[in-house]
């Protein structure tokens, strides 16, 4: 559900809310640590709870600890440093028993304080000659003024596994050319047997690293970002490169006449598939001018289209379209695309889906009238899946009104967040196709961690 998607999310971007998500990434250096905005050796003197402000009149449990700095390698003057951190487990948060001595990684959240959390190298000191040795390299690099940025080229190919894109392989590349371009002169370097590179010694500036262009491959764009680095002193980054073949199919939609350009996900389906749901296939979403570009794909004949795998959505109101620009699959042209191919192609979009509304009222677990509802709606075409949602805010009574679609059956999962592990859930209701207004119900009846499709609709995974 899109909820347990937006916990991972918080807790990969530090933000601290309730859930079970904490995952960390693996540094390889302790150079990759320097990056952190306070660096320092420090006992804990007092761990306090405390809530920690979100959004407006919202919080979340947490802790505020209080150090007394022994010694500070970067951003922490002074003798005592205040540092927030969560309630621990999937928050991230590490609270720290009072009376131990930690070298602490923090850095500085929203608010402008200091944070620190399971993922940021926290380490408790007990005086053993391993820990003097890695002190010792963080005072060295905390002298430096200087950067490195380290990474590896490989190479895979794309497979089909069910519904999805896979890889196989993963192939060293040795002898590629890496470039570090930033405001001065540009850095090359060629990568080893392992398909490792370095460079070492660059000054403190913004960079951009890329591989020298291989005919035939090419590694993700999606996030620029992730091959950039603007690194503090001492600090190191390690950006890595997966090649893989170019072949892909791209073109532009073209939308119905009154239609603003907006950001729409475009679909290729291998036609060998026979049973497909809302995640099937290869998928981008437009940018610039109706732009989409469908890669990595496997060799192969594919349909391509606009909502070919779910019912017609709010933001994309459009009946399933398939390239040339027909609405039905037996008239839809397979798109054939060799090892390594480009394939330019363009999507008209004509028939747009007729709007149907659906007058609601919700009461929650208690009897009442909810305040709001998050409504999740399944096409009955393709059981389990949630082709789309809606949060809605009701009236004093608990009404609401939604929009769905003429021509699709639909089951309307309502539910109302409590908490983590306590979500008000109702019984889903039916909508047969048709036309009509209809008038219905959200009674929540029971209490679960996640109102899942699945469960309570009693499908098979």
């Amino acid at each position: 559900m899109l909820r347990r998607l937006l916990f991972v999310a918080l807790c990969l971007f530090g933000v601290p809310t309730l859930g079970f998500c904490c995952e960390c990434i693996n540094f390889e250096r302790p150079c990759e640590r320097m990056g952190s905005e306070a660096i320092f050796v420090g006992r804990v003197l007092e761990t306090q709870r405390v809530r920690h402000p979100l959004e407006k009149d919202t919080w979340t449990s947490g802790y505020s600890m209080r150090f007394s700095v022994e010694e500070s390698l970067r951003g922490a003057p002074g003798k005592e440093l205040t540092i927030e951190t969560g309630t621990g487990g999937g928050d991230c948060g590490t609270p720290l028993r009072p009376g131990d001595r930690f070298l602490i990684f923090a850095y500085k959240n929203n608010d402008g304080k200091l944070w620190t959390g399971m993922c940021s190298g926290n380490r408790q000191l007990f005086g053993e000659p391993e820990e003097q040795n890695f002190l010792d390299q963080l005072r060295a690099l905390a002298k430096l003024n200087t950067v490195s940025i380290f990474g590896r080229v490989w190479s895979t190919n794309p497979v089909w596994r069910d519904d999805d894109v896979d890889e196989v392989g993963h192939l060293p590349k040795s002898g590629i050319v890496v470039h570090a371009r930033g405001q001065g002169p540009e850095r090359t370097t060629k990568t080893d047997g392992d398909g490792s590179y370095e460079f070492q010694g660059l000054p403190k500036q913004k960079y951009t690293i890329a591989p020298e262009q291989l005919p035939g491959l090419d590694f993700s764009h999606a996030y620029e970002e992730n091959y950039e680095a603007s690194l503090s002193g001492g600090e190191c980054k390690n950006i890595n490169f997966k090649l893989q073949p170019s072949t892909r199919i791209r073109g532009h939609i073209a939308l119905p006449a009154g239609f603003k350009e907006r950001e729409i996900e475009v679909e290729a389906i291998p036609t060998s598939l026979k049973k497909i749901n809302q995640f099937s296939g290869q998928r981008d979403f437009t940018g610039d001018n109706g732009q989409f570009d469908l890669w990595p794909l496997p060799p192969g004949d594919y349909f391509v289209g606009v909502n070919i795998n779910s019912s017609p959505k709010a933001d994309t109101p459009f009946q399933p379209t398939y390239y040339p620009g027909v609405t039905s699959r037996s008239s839809a042209k397979v798109v054939h695309v060799d090892l390594g191919e480009v394939k330019e192609i363009i999507l008209p979009i004509g028939e747009v889906a007729q709007e149907r509304t659906v007058h609601f009222v919700a009461t929650g677990l208690d009897g009442k009238p909810l305040k709001a509802i998050y409504i999740q709606l399944e096409d009955l075409r393709h059981p389990g899946d949630a082709a789309s949602y809606v949060n809605v805010d009701l009236d004093k009574n608990g009404n609401g009104t939604m929009k769905i679609f003429v021509g699709y059956s639909y089951h309307l999962h309502g539910s109302h967040w409590v908490s983590y592990q306590n979500d008000w859930c109702a019984k889903p209701v039916e909508i047969p196709a048709g036309t009509e207004a209809v008038d219905v119900r959200f009674d929540m009846d029971h209490k679960a961690d996640n109102c899942d499709i699945y469960d309570i609709d009693h499908l098979k995974r």
